[in-house]
């Protein structure tokens, strides 16, 4: 959930009014404008990881969610944190019933390893870090989300993964995911999980790459649905690694 400071409502308006105009303002971004998933997961039909009550999804906004791109939002006035948790949970109990993907993730599973996905991915201990993590996808993303990163990923690169490309002096060109950078140097990730550190003062040029570094899948249609149903199956437990992400409550 992605909140933005924020400040002018008015104090007429009801909780749930206010729980909406914060959400659609906040958290659309990520959960989309219905709740119904994007780059963050589904708020609607899908079964929360965290817990149901209400103090479990304030724990999720006030304290953010290790190993993921929720950050937490400890300064969050008291009535602001009651009126979004309220409005969350009338996008869930207006549910007209869990998503579900029509394929089968047995094939699914073939279809993601003969397609190459794990020389980027990784799904538990197997597989690459140079994309996303699956891990927990399918607890994480809606299934339009997760088509659209199969078929259109340039649709919307997360900013981790956005791609930059490096010409050094001699000519050749490294691409990959930018891990550090400063004035005088710049470090990338390639695709063979390889560090390469630069002097840009030896390079002819550095490029913020448009497009993603992942392809564009162009499967037949049952061999997607299948995919699709695979990964929406994978609802591992998240990785605690790092700290969490803090940012300001809305004001």
């Amino acid at each position: 959930m992605c909140l933005a400071a924020q400040s002018g409502l008015s104090a007429s308006i009801g909780p749930l009014e206010q729980g909406k105009a914060l959400f659609r303002s906040n958290c659309a971004f990520c959960h989309g404008l219905d709740g119904r998933g994007g780059r963050g997961p589904n708020l609607v039909s899908a079964p929360r990881t965290h817990g149901e009550s209400d103090e479990a999804v304030k724990n999720v906004i006030r304290k953010g969610v290790p190993g993921s791109t929720m950050p937490a939002f400890s300064t969050l006035e008291p009535d602001e944190l009651d009126a979004l948790v309220l409005f969350v949970h009338v996008l869930h109990t207006g549910a007209s019933g869990t998503e579900t993907a029509a394929g089968d993730p047995a094939d699914g599973r073939k279809v993601y390893e003969s397609s190459g996905c794990p020389s980027c991915h990784r799904i538990g201990l197997k597989g690459s870090a140079f994309g996303p993590d699956l891990t927990r996808i399918g607890a994480s993303r809606s299934l339009e989300y997760l088509k659209q990163s199969i078929t259109d990923p340039s649709a919307d690169i997360p900013p981790e993964y956005a791609g930059v490309a490096v010409v050094t002096k001699n000519g050749q060109r490294i691409a990959g995911v930018r891990i550090n950078e400063d004035t005088f140097t710049i470090q990338i990730r390639d695709q063979s999980q390889q560090f390469r550190n630069f002097e840009k003062s030896e390079l002819q040029s550095e490029t913020e790459m448009k497009q993603s570094l992942m392809p564009p899948y162009k499967l037949p249609q049952q061999k997607l649905e299948n995919l699709l149903a695979y990964l929406a199956s994978l609802k591992g437990e998240a990785p605690v690694t790092g700290p969490v992400k803090q940012t300001e409550g809305i004001r």
